[in-house]
């Protein structure tokens, strides 16, 4: 189907969508506009006070997409962000990786320059310092802020391009909870989940477990994945909280094609074995102005890919994250904090080879500790007319250069509902253990990458019904690492430039209507996983009290693949139907790309047609 046509259609069905609406449980338009984010602060702060552009994804939204995988979900709703995945669920760990994640046109292949958060906390396997997609399942998630723009200030390496954390559930009136998911469809596939939470007094918990299979699109594909979350907390008073979690990720699947990359006729299957894991302990406080947070983790990995020889890797990673925010005086408010990594991680077996001092293909356990110190200070003006924002991070590593990265932003909202926003941010990213080690390429002696983001944003609430918001931002980035005559070297540079769109609407109380839009340019040739158009159409409505209709339509144009492929448009036009049986039930079914859109995000992985599934839902 014509991508045009498909637009005009889906925006016809939300015209008629209108008629005889009747229901509530939609938010509020006008509460949207000044909701409250921590992302870009580590405080509790309205989205119109903050300098930073932040995106914000509800469980809501999460849930209407039928989606397990959080990446998943989010990618096309947020602007500029583009998620890569190569069957219809999971994303696997071959190929460059598990799934690039770009914003802006920046991050993805081989180490990420977009920094995967869950509570705040940082994410990613030490190897090769990129994150595990498959590792964030949306059942125990409440809501997903990404912040479109550097957040090294805050949230030091990998954060060049901007974050996304992952804000977790936390019961909070009194009473257990327990929800079980299923579904199965196309392609043998089968995903199911169990959350619990509990809420007694001070005490509140958070358990999710799911399991989720799939034969996948092509012949001798198959993707298994089981999952553990648990959250422990108790409110030893008013204003001190503590709280232990646990994650525990399981991945195996088949890959038939990475081997005929390089091989067209090879018949060799790559099987993947990935397990991760993650502990962490948190005590928070909170006396209104003062507020603050230590927390100590823990996480780990240990990936063997038979290719169909031996991969074996392993890695770990201690940390520590201590901040504070106060008023040091009237209007003002400042963080102090400090992090703490050590890094650590080996290659034993790769090829088949163990390891052997100086191998190309193998490396012996190497160890990375950055420590850094950062101050941030914001002062508002008549009665939050204008909010300015500044910061500055001391990054120091035993293997890298000092790094000093500052950032200065404005919030300006002058009345009648208007919010004008500009910033200043300087992101870098550590090379990565593969970068400075493994293979030929390997340089020990390359130094981070640095990127300077300049943006813009304007915002108008017209009325409670309706919101929009345009960004326009320009990126220069500089000491990139490129392979220069099979040899990694700090020589790359680029120029990324963009308009982001966003706009919300609420013309019923039952129907919630948003429309995302980004253009791209990029001074780079080839960018892979960097769409130069991306946007999103989406509803939410319930016409009557027990049926739900959920609709989205992602459209991309001008994707580079590689180069025997021409770039890649296509529109994916997704449905999902669910009728409440009663408080306790609910049934439903969703259907993805309805047009059957062929298409492809990477290279050889042919992404999968029409596809349907159906579910139940069961609360207790």
């Amino acid at each position: 189907m014509n991508a045009s046509v498909t637009v005009t259609a889906l925006a016809s069905a939300l015209i008629l969508s209108t008629v005889n609406a009747s229901g509530t449980e939609i938010p509020d338009t006008a509460k949207l506009l000044n909701e409250v984010v921590v992302t870009g602060t580590n405080s509790v702060v309205p989205q119109r006070l903050l300098p930073y552009t932040v995106s914000v994804v509800g469980n809501r939204q999460l849930e209407a997409t039928g989606q397990t995988q959080v990446l998943s979900a989010i990618s096309g709703m947020v602007p500029s962000l583009f998620v890569s995945q190569r069957s219809i669920f999971g994303f696997g760990v071959s190929n460059g990786g598990a799934g690039h994640i770009k914003l802006r046109g920046v991050g993805g292949d081989r180490a990420s320059a977009v920094l995967m958060m869950v509570d705040g906390q940082p994410q990613f396997a030490g190897i090769y310092s990129h994150h595990i997609a498959d590792f964030y399942d949306k059942e125990y998630v409440d809501r997903v802020e990404v912040l479109r723009g550097p957040g090294s200030v805050l949230y030091g390496s990998n954060a060049m391009a901007g974050t996304i954390n992952v804000i977790t559930k936390n019961a909070v009136t009194d009473g257990v909870r327990t929800t079980l998911q299923s579904q199965y469809g196309s392609y043998n596939t089968w995903l199911s989940s169990l959350t619990n939470t509990v809420r007694h007094g001070r005490f509140s918990s958070l358990v999710s477990l799911s399991y989720n299979r799939t034969d996948g699109n092509v012949d001798n594909f198959d993707f298994k994945q089981a999952d553990g979350y648990a959250k422990i907390g108790y409110d030893f008073s008013d204003h001190w909280r503590g709280y232990l979690d646990y994650t525990l990720m399981n991945f195996r699947g088949n890959d038939p094609i990475y081997p005929r990359l390089s091989d067209p006729e090879s018949t060799d299957i790559y099987h993947q074995n990935i397990t991760r894991g993650e502990a962490a302990a948190t005590v928070t406080n909170s006396y209104g102005a003062l507020s603050g947070s230590a927390r100590v983790y823990y996480n780990y990995g240990n990936h063997f890919v038979d290719d169909p020889r031996h991969f074996h890797s392993k890695d770990d990673r201690l940390g520590i994250i201590l901040y504070e925010n106060f008023r040091p005086w009237k209007n003002a408010s400042a963080t102090v904090g400090f992090d703490f990594d050590s890094y650590s991680g080996e290659i034993p077996v790769s090829g088949g080879n163990h390891h052997t001092e100086g191998s190309m293909s193998t490396i012996s356990r190497k160890n990375i500790v950055e420590y850094s110190p950062y101050l941030t200070l914001s002062q508002t003006f008549l009665d939050n007319l204008l909010n300015v924002n500044g910061g500055l991070r001391m990054a120091n590593s035993n293997k890298f250069d000092t790094q000093w990265v500052p950032q200065f932003g404005f919030s300006l909202n002058p009345g009648f509902d208007w919010t004008v926003k500009g910033n200043l941010a300087v992101g870098y990213r550590n090379p990565s253990f593969r970068e400075l080690y493994l293979y030929r390429m390997a340089n020990p002696d390359l130094q981070p990458e640095k990127m300077t983001n300049y943006e813009i944003s304007v915002g108008k609430a017209f009325s409670r019904y309706f919101s929009t918001e345009i960004t326009g931002y320009y990126s220069n980035g500089r000491n990139m690492i490129q392979t220069v005559d099979q040899k990694n070297q700090n020589t790359g540079r680029f120029i990324n430039k963009g308009i982001e769109l966003a706009a919300h609407s609420h013309p019923a109380d039952n129907l919630w209507l948003s429309a995302t839009y980004s253009y791209l340019h990029t001074s780079l040739t080839n960018l892979v996983g960097a769409p130069r158009n991306q946007y999103y159409l989406g509803v939410q409505w319930k016409p009557w009290d027990f049926l739900h209709i959920d609709a989205d339509l992602k459209g991309v144009g001008g994707l580079y693949v590689a180069d025997n492929i021409k770039n890649q448009n296509y529109a994916l036009l997704n449905l999902k139907l669910t009728w409440d049986v009663c408080r306790y039930l609910s049934l439903f079914t969703r259907l993805e790309n309805i047009t059957d859109a062929r298409y492809t995000i990477n290279r050889g992985y042919p992404m999968p047609g029409f596809t349907a599934l159906g579910g139940f839902k069961l609360h207790f």
